[in-house]
């Protein structure tokens, strides 16, 4: 009898690590949730006197370069690609009702935006607000991964206002473009 009694504990005890060393069954991973996407939310600036429209809160800077020129912007990024920037300037002159200097004027901050971007330029079309000249423009990534940009520059007296946005959708896009206002 006790002989098969350890004959017993003696097989469990043999038996026993094999079950728990055999293989666990695969498991799928756990899905990830999407990322949330931040509430767009009114803007004012009371200094640059505009309004936009931005999702989440826009990083706030300023830089003033070698031309004296001081660039204060307003950027979202957010996690899935999207980039949306308002910039302003002050030129140090008034370019006044001269459509030529106007015209330079667009074309060369649309060229600022397109080669800070580190893009190509795809189009660009004459616009307007509130009486104001402006550029529309589309532009493409140099990298290939990125999604097409789209922005808007406009000629306020003696300011220079741009915006730019890229994302995989050109919905929010529009919506950010068509959001902005001066007062």
């Amino acid at each position: 009898m006790k002989f098969l009694y350890l004959l017993l504990v003696t097989a469990t005890l043999l038996v026993w690590p094999v079950k728990f060393a055999s293989p666990a069954k695969a498991q799928r991973a756990p899905l990830q949730a999407e990322l949330p996407t931040p509430e767009w939310q009114p803007f004012c600036s009371a200094i640059g006197q505009f309004a936009i429209d931005m999702p989440g809160t826009p990083k706030i800077n300023s830089e003033t370069f070698s031309t004296q020129i001081t660039a204060h912007t307003y950027r979202s990024i957010l996690k899935n690609k999207e980039s949306y920037l308002l910039q302003y300037f002050d030129l140090d002159f008034r370019i006044g009702n001269n459509n030529i200097n106007s015209k330079i004027t667009l074309n060369n901050a649309v060229d600022f935006f397109v080669v800070a971007a580190n893009a190509k330029l795809l189009q660009v079309r004459d616009i307007s607000l509130g009486g104001y000249p402006g550029k529309e423009f589309e532009f493409q990534s140099l990298s290939p991964t990125e999604p097409v940009g789209v922005g808007q520059v406009f000629l306020v007296e003696a300011r220079v206002y741009g915006l730019v946005a890229t994302t995989p959708e050109p919905e929010n896009a529009q919506k950010f473009l068509d959001s902005f206002r001066l007062f």
